[in-house]
């Protein structure tokens, strides 16, 4: 009866006396249909039963709408919420690697559909400044598959129509933040902004996908490592020295673009970098940022 009394927790109304019987039945077979579908996904009885009566449509009766309910789905994406790394397997392997035959239809290449797909994973399971994660708002009406497809497309579409873009570059609070006691390099720093931030802008666009985001989820949205490494399924060093070599491509990529851009000594060029590399975060604010 523990699981009823759950279910109707997360429901918040009674059962009619004739669907006592019954409920438990189902929440007895529902329970065992989630872990057969995922094996070594682990999510506490109780908490599973819970979630469910919060799902369950307020129009039908709890009978038949435990019945509509995708419970294998739900139990993954409990457990991806969770942080379980099985079901974080589970959704790469089973959900978000089949989206990609739908992101295909709106640009076939590798790399878009890997920026979809990690942006598309980043608001599964991270969300956003002001939103939790989308997983999160997943009822189980329907199969997690098309509900995570739906959400890849309006990722897919956003890319396209320029959406998910980055803030005009003259309007970026870049270098103007920081303050150097060296007259010269404050100079070279007010001077030589616009080159810094088509330089920068460049050179972000040439990190792979999955660095643009790490680095994203880390300096914009302050992401510890460890949460990154659930993220990714990866152990926290390993976040670590993504980071590291992310970071210190897209300084050396702007550094190349500035030199293409600008007639200074090499001595000139590493000062302005180093002012520049202070505002590493402030800058992939206003050029990553999704508002």
């Amino acid at each position: 009866m523990k699981l009823l009394r759950s279910f109707l927790e997360g429901a918040a109304r009674p059962a009619a006396p004739e669907e006592a019987d019954e409920l438990a039945r189902q929440l007895a077979d529902a329970l065992a249909r989630a872990r057969e579908a995922w094996p070594g996904v682990e999510v506490a009885a109780e908490d599973f039963a819970r979630h469910l009566g919060a799902r369950v449509a307020r129009e039908a009766s709890l009978t038949d709408g435990l019945r509509a309910l995708a419970v294998e789905d739900l139990y993954l994406a409990r457990a991806c919420l969770a942080g379980d790394r099985v079901a974080l397997d589970g959704l790469q392997r089973a959900v978000l690697v089949p989206v990609s035959r739908a992101v295909r239809r709106v640009d076939a290449s590798d790399a878009f559909v890997d920026e979809v797909l990690q942006l598309t994973r980043m608001k599964l399971l991270v969300g956003g400044a002001r939103q939790e994660p989308r997983l999160a708002e997943y009822a189980g009406r329907g199969a997690l598959r098309r509900w995570t497809e739906a959400v890849a497309l309006g990722v897919a579409v956003g890319l396209k129509r320029g959406a998910v873009k980055a803030l005009p570059l003259d309007d970026a609070p870049l270098v103007s933040e920081l303050h150097t006691a060296d007259p010269e390099l404050a100079l070279m720093q007010e001077r030589y902004r616009p080159a810094f931030r088509a330089a920068f802008a460049e050179a972000l666009s040439g990190l792979s996908p999955r660095d643009r985001n790490l680095l994203r989820l880390s300096l914009v949205q302050n992401l510890g490592v460890e949460s990154l490494g659930t993220l990714h399924q990866v152990h926290a060093s390993t976040i670590s020295r993504w980071l590291a070599k992310a970071r210190q491509s897209l300084l050396e990529d702007t550094r190349a673009a500035l030199a293409r851009r600008l007639a200074l000594t090499t001595s000139q060029l590493d000062s302005l970098l180093r002012v520049m590399d202070a505002s590493l975060a402030v800058s992939l604010s206003s050029l990553l940022d999704e508002g």
